[in-house]
């Protein structure tokens, strides 16, 4: 979910909130509840407050229903908490959410999610977050049954996702621990099988306007040969063998900033054999490399050990794959140009 358009509903329910005065407080419900949903209004044309709870703790507004051009939001109940010393410096201490069913549909992008939480306005910080995503599809990837809790300063939090598909490849059951520390979301450790092998790493996100982001994996034993068939690259080439090693990701926003990967293959070697023409006329586009010879290389090629480096650079995706075997050494370099 972006994090703009929660912005807009925390906002909604500040202005909502400073309502609530020592003064206001005495108002008939009717008379709130009308200035209430004037104030919404202002920032979402198509939105409605059904109820309304006045305590000497918080605020209750209830059923409240948002429609906005690509998100819609039906909230159970959002609170404000309050103080005598707030009430009187026209603050609110903490703002919450509970059951608040979103739906954002975008160009590809479609998601469906219910949550909860609270938001600690003296430090603008979430106290709590409870997040369900029954499904998230774009054009790239689909993911299904995530879940989440996390409360600030306890690592207590659980992570769970029940199928991830990329293209043709499927990950399931992605576990992982989940804390709040101030404005960082952290998930440590994360693991899940794949590809007859094991992945565990970290993941962490700032929950503020930046949203800065950084994943660290490490991978045992990933069978190249299940990722191929899976993949679909059958018809472009066959490959054996095993792999291990680390992969990095950072990035803000929608923007990455950095990826890397350094693998290298199991002591076994394997066999690599590349069946499409027209792959091997890019590879010796891009190396300056005769095609005939290229194609010989690769007929059936028996390699010892590999090493697998994956980059970013200018915004380009660099995978230099160097292999070694008892007919000699080969080298694959592709490049992916302008990658977003």
């Amino acid at each position: 979910m972006r994090h703009g358009i929660f912005g807009k509903i925390f906002i909604g329910f500040i202005i909502l909130a400073v309502l609530l005065s020592a003064g206001v407080y005495f108002y008939a419900k009717p008379f709130i509840l009308a200035r209430a949903q004037k104030e919404l209004h202002k920032i979402f044309k198509e939105s409605s407050i059904q109820g309304l709870k006045i305590t000497p703790d918080y605020t209750e507004f209830q059923n409240i229903k948002i429609r906005e051009k690509n998100f819609d939001a039906d909230i159970k109940k959002a609170r404000a908490y309050y103080d005598l010393r707030s009430i009187l410096n026209k603050k609110i201490n903490k703002i919450e959410a509970i059951d608040a069913d979103l739906n954002f549909y975008k160009d590809d992008i479609k998601i469906k999610a219910k949550a909860s939480l609270e938001l600690d306005m003296a430090t603008n910080t979430i106290d709590y977050i409870k997040l369900n995503v029954s499904s998230c599809k774009t054009n790239l990837f689909e993911i299904q049954g995530l879940s989440l809790n996390a409360s600030q300063g306890k690592n207590t939090g659980e992570f769970y996702i029940r199928s991830i598909n990329y293209n043709k490849l499927k990950l399931a059951d992605v576990v992982g621990k989940s804390e709040l520390k101030e404005k960082l979301l952290r998930i440590n450790p994360l693991s899940v099988s794949f590809l007859g092998g094991s992945v565990k790493g970290e993941f962490s996100i700032t929950l503020d306007e930046v949203l800065d982001y950084s994943l660290k994996l490490d991978t045992q034993g990933m069978e190249i040969e299940k990722l191929v068939n899976e993949m679909e690259f059958n018809e472009k080439f066959d490959m054996t063998g095993r792999l291990a090693g680390a992969f990095s990701l950072s990035g803000k926003g929608e923007e990455i900033k950095d990826m890397k990967g350094d693998f290298t293959t199991g002591a076994q070697g394997g066999i690599l054999i590349i069946k499409d023409k027209t792959f091997l006329e890019n590879v010796a586009k891009q190396s300056n490399q005769p095609l005939d010879i290229l194609v010989e290389s690769f007929k059936n090629y028996n390699y010892n050990n590999g090493v697998v480096k994956l980059f970013m650079e200018n915004g380009n995706i660099t995978l230099d794959l160097k292999l070694d075997g008892t007919s000699g050494k080969r080298n694959l370099v592709i490049v992916l140009h302008d990658f977003k």
